[in-house]
């Protein structure tokens, strides 16, 4: 796990939560922008996925194995079910399910640190 790309996956979360939010209390869907950012925003999840895999080959292992990669598996899978949900639900309530699992993101991401720092 790389502390900094974690940061910067909590950072970018929580900058495209408060787009959402924003476009959420102006009664606006999401917008192509917002979509582009949650796409490069699964892409770091992605790499994430990949690092922290290889590294669980390589033989470092955190104390909290199991609670490790359900957060992992979780904050890989949350955004394109959210992404999905929120296109489907053509409200105010689909902008704000995507700002929500944007921010939800972003605390798995502290979560993933916390358990990542018990390794060796």
């Amino acid at each position: 796990m790389i502390g900094v790309l974690a940061a910067v996956v909590a950072v970018v979360a929580v900058a495209l939560g408060v787009v959402g939010l924003v476009l959420a209390a102006l009664d606006r869907e999401p917008g192509k922008p917002l979509l582009q950012g949650i796409l490069l925003l699964q892409l770091l999840l992605l790499v994430q996925a990949g690092i922290a895999v290889t590294k669980l080959l390589q033989g470092q292992r955190p104390e909290e194995l199991g609670a490790f990669a359900g957060y992992l598996i979780v904050s890989a899978l949350l955004l394109p079910g959210g992404a999905v949900w929120s296109l489907e639900e053509k409200s105010r309530y689909g902008t704000l399910i995507l700002a929500s699992v944007c921010l939800v993101v972003a605390v798995l991401q502290q979560r993933l640190v916390g358990i990542w720092s018990t390794v060796d």
